[in-house]
């Protein structure tokens, strides 16, 4: 689609997509420092899942971006079975005009250890995911269901994938994020606290240990705003709207980048109806194939996962288990 100098933009915009956004969901902004390296900012809830100090998190944006990261499979802990709707938009320009943009929409009725989950691209990539009956469902957009028995964790795994929308835009955006305390609110049901999000007068410098992520430490932040809704109880985010704006350069010539994320968590407490798919509709897969898993494994640190080299298939090459987010922030 894109020619000459505008296929730098591409390249640029490939490579914040292809970050890998389970790990930020994992890590959050905060550079991927362990809770407990943390004290002080995390505690135990009464729901016997960690909780974010919400004082904190309104006034100190690391303590926030902790709240952000919360993984999808500890909010659900933390606040019961709920749906989380998240939508987003990254778009390039070079001069005024677009040279490429991507929209995405993620829908997740989170019940726990049953869930539905789908994944939709402007590029027309997808997946969509079901776990019912101690059985996972799985599929990229167009293809036939593909099901069989998950793995250890891979419940969680999945769903924290879905879940990971709102901490890959925030973690873009982080090094040049101040909060304000805007006090109480309610989010579908419970009280919350309101933070605004401004631009810090300074961005702190943030190294990039990934290659495919180095073209941040020389892009510039020129503008955020927004607003996040945290669980006053547990810290965990609610509802959100971001907007960002930043200027990278490549081979001389600079680009504008712009992002903007929504989420919204609905239904809190409401266990969602999971049903499988038709069976004439699904193939069985008996197992989970490892050699992807297992090159990851012996080249980790010296070269980027290939699981998320096949964009927007939803599924891992060689996986077949649709874990891979693919072209998704």
């Amino acid at each position: 689609m894109l020619t000459g100098r505008p296929s730098v933009a591409r390249a640029a915009l490939a490579l914040f997509l292809g970050a890998g956004v389970g790990a930020i969901a994992a890590c959050g902004a905060s550079g991927g420092t362990p809770d407990e390296d943390l004290p002080g900012l995390v505690h135990a809830a009464k729901e016997q899942a960690p909780a974010i100090d919400v004082d904190r998190a309104a006034k100190d944006p690391e303590v926030l971006a902790l709240a952000v990261a919360m993984p999808e499979h500890r909010v659900t802990d933390a606040i019961g079975p709920h749906t989380l709707i998240a939508s987003s938009r990254v778009e390039v320009t070079d001069g005024g005009a677009v040279v490429d943009s991507l929209t995405d929409n993620v829908e997740l009725a989170d019940g726990g250890a049953e869930f539905h989950g789908t994944d939709n691209n402007s590029a027309d990539y997808g997946r969509e995911v079901i776990a019912t009956g101690n059985q996972l469902y799985l599929r990229p957009r167009y293809a036939r269901w593909h099901v069989r028995a998950p793995e250890d964790g891979e419940v969680a795994k999945l769903r924290d994938d879905f879940g990971a929308t709102l901490a890959a835009h925030f973690d873009l955006l982080a090094p040049a994020i101040a909060v304000v305390d805007r006090g109480s609110a309610d989010a579908g049901g419970r009280p919350a606290r309101r933070i605004a999000l401004e631009k810090a007068p300074i961005a702190h410098a943030r190294a990039q240990s990934l290659a495919q992520r180095k073209w941040r430490e020389g892009a510039e932040i020129v503008a955020v705003s927004g607003e996040i809704l945290l669980d006053e109880k547990t810290g965990a985010p609610l509802h959100a709207h971001v907007e960002g704006q930043l200027v990278f350069a490549r081979d001389g010539h600079r680009y504008t980048m712009k992002v903007t994320v929504d989420h919204d968590v609905k239904a809190i407490g409401e266990k969602p109806q999971v049903a499988p798919p038709p069976a004439d509709e699904t193939v069985a897969t008996p197992e989970r194939l490892k050699e992807v898993d297992e090159r990851d494994l012996l080249l980790d640190g010296m070269a980027p996962p290939a699981k998320h080299k096949q964009p927007g298939t939803g599924t891992a090459a060689g996986t077949g288990t649709g874990s891979a987010t693919g072209a998704k922030p």
